[in-house]
């Protein structure tokens, strides 16, 4: 949402680590203590429970109390919810973002815990913990099902139907890219820069070094993130995203050439020099986006919200000098916010249901849109009138057929690890394409064999 910053950012990144780290002890849903193992009362029931429900039900919330916004709202709309249902009381828990897998972990471990969890979409949140879920298929009502957009972020292989174990909530991830329009059109290209192939793309950036503009900013050191999205959008533009999920179960190794084409725009992108030099020395890519909002380039990464995106450009650029354009040829790829869980282990399962339907109903997502700045993912709710173009185009691009959660975030752990620091090393001269594809492949072979 457009009221987190850099922390989150931070807190993701240790999200991610955390995972792994629990992965590797075997608390990613691979037995019944580290995920809940079989419900333990509660009653859950196959319908939307009646208004008769009463009790507490618990939520773990990671942005409560983090966010002014965000708070506000939430605590407007539990407010509305024990109104709807005088017999609950909302007990609204904040949660920070450091160490919140090990609480997870935890809570699994001795079945006692919230009703309700805040999980982060994907392999890194949702899908490593179905064990200890509540499939919500025949729990979360039908319109929402309908209007709400990304169920493969919180479905097995990411499918579009499946088990459904969260509900995801907002629109995140990669632009992915931002530009600014007075540098272009001081280097005589287009204000509405429309890339068909990635040679567009290196030709308008030797216009603007030709014309004394930096092309690129960029921060690519400790973390390493910025190649691995990279070679996420190069796989949008070469490969389909059914190719993504065999990608990621192994089906398709990383030896294929359809990986090496995926690397190629980032590879072509550093050769034809136009990112700064000191790239690898800038510790995080949202540095580099910061770089974008001083006006010292014209193009960048960036999010769709959270960090280095246009809510901040804009304060500092100018809305009409803010521009937004996707990888030449590929599709969009798609992140949610966040998503509600239920644990198997919820005292209050009733309560529980009732209230993630309530977060997630047109009236819930349209309370964090209007004032949390929440990017929607229910196509039936829509930006009010003073969101700026660029919240605009973002959900008319959400919207769009064909969406895909990034390549690298369905892989296991290890081998994102992998395949990021590999990547790093490829855009630095230091290893060649076929050495990289090698190591990530042995490392996949054993994650798929363990």
């Amino acid at each position: 949402m457009r009221i987190r910053g850099k922390q989150l950012l931070l807190g993701l990144i240790s999200a991610i680590l955390l995972a792994g780290i629990v992965a590797a002890c075997g608390g990613g849903g691979s037995d019944s203590t580290s995920n809940g193992g079989e419900a333990t009362g509660g009653g859950a029931t196959n319908e939307t429970p009646s208004e008769n429900i009463s009790g507490k039900v618990t939520v773990w919330d990671n942005e409560y109390e983090a966010f002014p916004e965000y708070t506000e709202v939430a605590k407007q709309l539990d407010a509305e919810f024990e109104k709807k249902y005088p017999g609950v009381t909302v007990d609204h828990v904040a949660e920070p973002f450091e160490g919140y897998e090990a609480l997870v972990q935890a809570a699994f471990t001795s079945r006692q815990g919230p009703d309700v969890m805040q999980m982060l979409p994907g392999n890194i949140g949702v899908l490593q913990w179905t064990k200890g879920l509540e499939p919500l298929n025949e729990l979360i009502s039908q319109e929402t099902q309908e209007k709400m957009n990304g169920w493969n972020l919180v479905t097995p292989d990411y499918a579009e139907e499946g088990e459904r174990y969260g509900v995801p909530v907002g629109v995140g991830g990669l632009v992915p890219f931002y530009y600014n329009k007075k540098m272009f059109k001081e280097a005589g290209l287009p204000t509405k820069f429309e890339p068909k192939t990635w040679a567009d793309v290196i030709e308008a950036g030797k216009k603007l070094k030709a014309a004394g503009i930096q092309p690129f900013t960029g921060g690519d050191g400790g973390e390493a993130n910025e190649g691995a999205w990279l070679w996420a959008i190069g796989w949008s533009t070469v490969n389909t995203p059914q190719q993504a999920t065999e990608l990621s179960k192994g089906e398709i190794p990383f030896t294929d050439p359809i990986v090496a084409k995926a690397m190629q725009p980032a590879i072509e992108l550093q050769e034809a020099g136009l990112y700064p030099k000191d790239r690898f020395d800038i510790p995080f890519f949202s540095e580099g986006g910061e770089r974008f909002g001083k006006g010292e380039g014209a193009m960048a990464l960036g999010l769709r919200s959270v960090t280095a995106y246009w809510g901040e450009y804009n304060k500092k650029l100018g809305e009409k000098n803010v521009g937004m354009f996707l990888p030449p040829g590929g599709y969009p790829l798609i992140e949610a916010e966040f998503a509600w869980t239920i644990p198997k282990f919820a005292a209050n399962k009733d309560a529980a249901v009732a209230y993630v339907n309530f977060m997630a109903s047109k009236e819930g997502i349209q309370a964090l849109t209007d004032k949390a700045g929440l990017l929607p993912n229910r196509t039936d709710v829509e930006l009010p009138a003073s969101a700026p173009e660029q919240a605009r185009q973002l959900v008319e691009w959400t919207r769009e057929p064909n969406q895909q959660p990034y390549p690298h975030g369905m892989l296991p752990f290890t081998v994102s690890e992998t395949l990021t620091n590999e990547m790093a090393q490829v855009l630095q001269g230091r290893t060649s394409v076929k050495a990289a594809q090698e190591a990530i492949q042995e490392v996949a072979e054993k994650e798929l064999t363990e």
